[in-house]
């Protein structure tokens, strides 16, 4: 059953999270269904509610991180696709 889902403009990919039946489940509390599909990609998990709550706090530090990078250095988004990111 999905609860939220995403498509893009041009319908070329797919996010969506929704809930499973128990019987689906390998590991008991991972009652949701996570989906990705693009032209390139079609993968499908079962995750808790720890899960979906780690990615998103993840991918939200990241684009943070991204945004106070680009702006302190000044540069564009087609800037900073472009930039190949080194460890110290």
């Amino acid at each position: 059953m999905p609860l939220s889902n995403q498509i893009s403009d041009c319908g070329g990919s797919f996010l969506c999270v929704g809930c499973n039946r128990p019987q689906d489940r390998a590991v008991p509390g991972d009652r949701f269904t996570h989906c990705w599909k693009n032209d390139a990609v079609d993968e499908r998990g079962h995750w808790d509610r720890r899960d979906l709550l780690d990615t998103v706090m993840v991918m939200t530090h990241a684009l943070s991180q991204d945004e106070n990078i680009r702006v302190a250095e000044g540069m564009t988004d087609e800037q900073m696709n472009e930039v190949v990111f080194t460890p110290d």
